[in-house]
Formats: structure tokens, C-alpha cells, sequence
């Protein structure tokens, strides 16, 4: 196996890196880079097929899927990354304290500087010279190789959730996720959705102020991603501990805004398993009744999901440690690293990933992939190039056990 690796360069994932991050791929806005990846493919002989995805709004973006046949004697594996990058109202997040360009691809203290470097350009492009290794090196395999450039998962996983829709079945998928090569078994899941609290728009009379009654919805259920107590220990929410995510489920409330009678604040709850969106919205509705029951001028709305067209993110079980897709990743990161990788929820704890989706389709799944998020959003996002490397090598020989 360690043959296989002569036919990788160590810059031609840092550089594949440095090409995608210069081409701009706002959520929701993915088609220009699914049609590079696709063409990126066709070139180097892929089966290709460019999906057009739907999007809430109408219209539709594109992502790339490309494919390795095998001669169906053995299992399939997906290699998977997404193509969307953090969007802040259309633009790059607080883009004046930038020091680098974000679509300049910078290198710079041994780190590449740029919208998505971290999350997650690199990721996929050590996917792409992942497979272009198996390629070269003519491997006979037996389950196809399958690699899914995916759009919108910070958008509910609008693109994972279309391909498996299209039909995708893969054996074993892997998500390449900024996880600091820790291998993820398990991630949280999130119920996202809008608090609106009504009251009246009057000038100059007494009146019920909805932002004043918004109050009692902060006080109801803040502080900011503290664990919420269980209902079994006095707390409003229903749910049973899980040793892999200590400190999960939290919540916060992200946003307010106010708009003649209505206040409307939104939330990012972090659930565990066992948790879905049905349970929150009956926990939360629940204790927004204890409000009203308080203060019988307290009206709200319960919007849950944010809109149709962005899902929320189920939280699933955990891979289990013993499957063939753990022990072949474990094997080829520990070969490359000369170390074994931390496993379980990960440098990653209480980020979420379209792992959730094809784990929900009967997909065995996990996260790897290269990247230290220091913290989320980023300004000067960057990732350090020996990950890029160190990934892209574990994953060429974690498919070449898998599927040869």
C-alpha cells in the first residue's frame, strides 16, 4: 500500500486547495465551482454527473459527483466534502479585518489563507487527489469509489440530502469536515428555528411591547450553549445523556429583529440522540406555555423548521468503533502520522455534518478531515498545509483497503 502514496506530489493538494478557495462559493450560490469540479473530473476521466439541486428560494445550484468504477465485488466507498463557504449577508464574515485577500489563497507561515480554506476547500481537494492516487496507480477495484462535492450543508445539507435522494447508496462514506484528522464517529444534530412574539404597534398609549415581552423568552432560555438541564434533573427538556457529547444538548438565541407587532428571534438548539425535531418543538412550545401561563399577554409563534427549503440536522448514532471503514482509516492515519488518531466525537464536539444524512439513509459514515477550528466564524481563515497533506494520503489508503 505505501507504493500507492509515489503517486501522490505533496503540493497538488495544497495547490487544488489554493485554485478552489479562489473561486467564490457562497451558500446557496455553488454552481460556478460544481461545474470546475466537474470538468476537473471529465478531464482525468471520471464518470461525472453534475446534479442541479433545488434551492428554498426557486432556482437551483449544481454540485459535482464523480465516480471510479468497480467491478462490483466488494463494497462502495464515498469520499465527501461540501463546496458551500460561511455566507454573512452575501459576503465574507467582518471581510474589513481581513489581513489576507480571501480569495487571494495566500501561504504564509506554512498555512494557506482564504474563504474556505478550513471549511472546506482543503477537504475536498484531498478527496480529489485521494482518488486521482487510486487512479494513477490502476487499482483494481472491486466497489466503486465515489466522490460527492456536494453544495449547501451549512444550508441543512440541502446537497447531501438531493443525493441520496438521486439514488446514492454507497457502503461507506467519508465526510471530510475540519476535525483536526480526529476520526468522528458522532456529531450533535440542530433544531433551528424563529421565537415570534407578538404584540401591538401603537404610538403614545399603553400597549403590549413585543420587545419588552421578548425579554421573558431570553431570560426562559438562555445562557448562550450552557448543557440545558434534563427534564429528569427539573430542566425543560426531554432527553437521556450520551457519553461521547458531554456538555450537549445547548442552545442559543442568534438573532432578533423587530418588525411593526412582531419580535422574531431565532435559535440554534444542539441536540444529541434520542432528540429530534418533533420532541424539541413539543419541549419548547411547552415551556413558551409556562411563559403565557405567567403573563397572559404573552403571544408567540413556534416556527420550526427556519423554512422548507433548509433542513434541520437529525442527530444519529454513533459509527461503531469495530466497523471496517474505522479500522481501515485508523490503519492508513496511524501508517501516516505514526501515531493513532483521537476517536470519537472529536476536535469537532458540538458542530454538526451531512454525516447525519447518509447515516439516516443506512450509510455507515464518519468525519475526517484536515483542519483546527479555533473558533467559528473565522477571520483570516486559514488551514495548515502538512494537514492537507497527512489527509489526503490517509484517505488514498483508506480506499485502496476498503475497496481493493
Amino acid at each position: 500500500m505505501s507504493a500507492l502514496l509515489d503517486h501522490i506530489q505533496d503540493d497538488e493538494a495544497v495547490e487544488l486547495t489554493r485554485e478552489l478557495i479562489r473561486i467564490p462559493s457562497f451558500l446557496w450560490r455553488e454552481s460556478a465551482i460544481g461545474r470546475w469540479l466537474a470538468d476537473w473530473m471529465r478531464g482525468r476521466g471520471y464518470e461525472v454527473d453534475l446534479q442541479e439541486a433545488p434551492l428554498r428560494a426557486g432556482g437551483a445550484t449544481h454540485q459535482a459527483i464523480g465516480r471510479l468504477r468497480g467491478d462490483g465485488g466488494g463494497p462502495s466507498l464515498m469520499l465527501c466534502g461540501h463546496t458551500d463557504t460561511s455566507d454573512w449577508n452575501g459576503d465574507v464574515f467582518r471581510r474589513d479585518q481581513w489581513r489576507h485577500d480571501p480569495f487571494g489563497a495566500e501561504i504564509a507561515d506554512g498555512k494557506i489563507y482564504g474563504l474556505g480554506a478550513l471549511n472546506m476547500k482543503a477537504g475536498l481537494a484531498s478527496i480529489l487527489i485521494a482518488a486521482e492516487a487510486i487512479r494513477r496507480a490502476q487499482l483494481p477495484l472491486k466497489g466503486d469509489l465515489i466522490l460527492a462535492c456536494v453544495v449547501a450543508e451549512t444550508g441543512g445539507g440541502v446537497g447531501a440530502l438531493h443525493l441520496i435522494e438521486s439514488g446514492c447508496r454507497p457502503d461507506y462514506c467519508i465526510v471530510t469536515e475540519a476535525g483536526n484528522l480526529d476520526v468522528g464517529l458522532i456529531s450533535v444534530g440542530y433544531v433551528q428555528g424563529i421565537i415570534r412574539v407578538l404584540g401591538e404597534f401603537k404610538h403614545r398609549v399603553p400597549y403590549i411591547n413585543p420587545i419588552e415581552k421578548a425579554a421573558l423568552v431570553i431570560d426562559a432560555f438562555s445562557p448562550s450553549y450552557a448543557q440545558i438541564p434534563s427534564a429528569a434533573e427539573g430542566g425543560w427538556l426531554r432527553y437521556e445523556p450520551h457519553p461521547l457529547i458531554p456538555g450537549y444538548p445547548s442552545m442559543a438565541l442568534r438573532n432578533i429583529e423587530h418588525y411593526q407587532d412582531a419580535t422574531s428571534l431565532s435559535f440554534d438548539l444542539r441536540i444529541i440522540p434520542g432528540m429530534s425535531e418533533a420532541s424539541v418543538r413539543e419541549d419548547m412550545g411547552n415551556r413558551l406555555e409556562q411563559i403565557k401561563s405567567a403573563d397572559p399577554d404573552f403571544e408567540y409563534e413556534l416556527v420550526i423548521p427556519v423554512s422548507e427549503g433548509q433542513p434541520n440536522m437529525p442527530a444519529r448514532e454513533a459509527t461503531p468503533v469495530d466497523s471496517p471503514l474505522v479500522k481501515a482509516l485508523v490503519a492508513a492515519h496511524t501508517q501516516v502520522a505514526g501515531a493513532q488518531p483521537k476517536i470519537g466525537a472529536g476536535h469537532r464536539i458540538g458542530a454538526t455534518a451531512d454525516t447525519c444524512h447518509f447515516k439516516g439513509a443506512g450509510i455507515t459514515c464518519v468525519e475526517y478531515g484536515p483542519g483546527y477550528i479555533p473558533n467559528w466564524p473565522m477571520v483570516d481563515e486559514c488551514i495548515e498545509v502538512e494537514q492537507i497533506i497527512s489527509a489526503t494520503k490517509t484517505l488514498a489508503l483508506t480506499a485502496a483497503a476498503l475497496l481493493t
